[in-house]
């Protein structure tokens, strides 16, 4: 172990990355003191210990990266993914009616037509990566006058017509 100290300390002179430092750190500790020492000391299992040493060993500085985790795989098939983009295209519930969607109830139809809990953040993320919105109603100010609003609109509306018209 004597040797793997001395190349760690010498890669960990040559670089600045804390995680990786820690690392180094603990491998050069653990050829001077008990691992079980090292790993209370760096606040970590004994087993990390030993598992970044021979990582150290087999693949040298690489070897201490970490790893990229794979993604999970999605709950939903490709076919119950076509299936639902279409009920929201088509504002359509699945059994035909029609339908204002709401992630709340999208996630209640999940349940329902596919015995599949999703949260509504995974249900968002989803729509999001599909370039899907749901529609939200425009908030209203509760001070609102409702009927001056729908005058502004018939008044604009009759203003817009007049400017189209050559």
């Amino acid at each position: 172990m004597e040797g793997l100290a001395e190349q760690a300390q010498s890669d960990l002179d040559a670089m600045d990355s804390k995680g990786l430092a820690v690392k180094l750190k603990a491998i050069i500790a653990a050829s001077k003191h008990k691992v079980e020492t090292v790993a209370d000391i760096m606040g970590v299992g004994k087993q990390s210990v030993c598992r970044w040493a021979k990582r150290y060993r087999e693949e040298g500085l690489e070897g201490l990266h970490p790893k990229p985790k794979k993604p999970r795989s999605s709950k939903l098939s490709k076919e119950q993914k076509e299936q639902v983009l279409k009920w929201l295209d088509g504002s359509k519930t699945p059994s035909g009616r029609h339908a204002h969607w709401t992630l709340a109830k999208l996630r209640q139809a999940f349940i329902d037509e596919f015995s599949v809990v999703l949260s509504i953040n995974a249900i968002w993320e989803w729509l999001r990566k599909e370039g899907k919105k749901l529609k939200v109603p425009r908030p209203k100010h509760y001070k609102a006058d409702g009927a001056a609003q729908e005058e502004f609109k018939k008044k604009r509306r009759s203003l817009q017509k007049t400017a189209l018209t050559p």
